[in-house]
């Protein structure tokens, strides 16, 4: 296959290689010298080529990337993702995995606060885009790699919310992150706690999760409503038995 030498042509041959996949087309290009690898495509919102590799989840040629220098840091994207946010949002968790090891030998072995806790534009950490996703893996990834779960995002939001807000039971997220230190009791920029979110999402094991680790039961937002106003809503009289037997 040939490639043309043009370096925008020549850039952009390796972003649509790493898109879909093609191995053998990112090795040849690659290493070309008119290849510019952190290439941010207009076409894609800004992604790089590593952020389209880890979106379609293809891990030989993040792999490549990663070993030819890849930016792992906040890019110039509109929401300001990095290749751990992005990760964290598609349950990659493999992917998730050698990105934490190249950023520990580029950096003697510790996760810089300023990578794994990296904040997008709504403030999220790739820790609350796990959370939220309802990756289990990759939350327990960035956890062990030092990953805070006491950071809020612009709404005031902890990973914790996140979890509970979660279409999937995300119990063992929640164990994971409340063991990791966050506050069962945080509200955030409304008022909402942990328990009022898994509530209102009819999460009834994390509902009693948190309630036995001393989630407020009587706490309210700044609507006047409580955890039990939520269980009422969707009906949950389990939860709501839980909620009263608390109070």
């Amino acid at each position: 296959m040939s490639y043309n030498r043009d370096e925008k042509k020549a850039t952009r041959q390796l972003f649509d290689a790493c898109e879909r996949g093609d191995t053998k087309a990112v090795e040849a290009l690659v290493d070309h010298q008119d290849v510019k690898i952190n290439w941010h495509c207009p076409q894609s919102y800004g992604a790089t080529a590593l952020i389209a590799a880890t979106a379609n989840g293809h891990i030989d040629v993040v792999q490549i990337l990663l070993e030819k220098g890849a930016a792992l840091g906040e890019l110039k994207t509109p929401d300001r993702n990095s290749p751990l946010h992005e990760a964290a949002i598609r349950d990659q968790p493999e992917i998730m995995s050698m990105i934490l090891r190249r950023i520990q030998e580029m950096s003697n072995q510790a996760v810089p606060s300023s990578l794994i806790d990296l904040q997008n534009q709504f403030g999220n950490t790739p820790l609350h885009n796990a959370a939220r996703t309802g990756s289990v893996e990759c939350v327990a990834y960035l956890l062990e790699a030092g990953a805070r779960a006491d950071l809020k995002n612009v709404n005031g939001s902890l990973a914790l919310h996140h979890a509970c807000y979660c279409d999937k039971s995300n119990l063992r997220i929640v164990k994971r992150l409340v063991e990791a230190g966050s506050d069962v009791n945080h509200q955030d920029n409304q008022g909402f706690t942990p328990l009022m979110v898994a509530a209102k999402k009819n999460q009834t094991d994390i509902i009693d999760y948190l309630r036995s680790h001393g989630a407020d039961v009587q706490a309210r937002n700044q609507f006047g409503e409580d955890a039990m106003h939520f269980a009422m809503l969707r009906d949950n009289r389990d939860a709501m038995q839980l909620l009263d037997v608390a109070e």
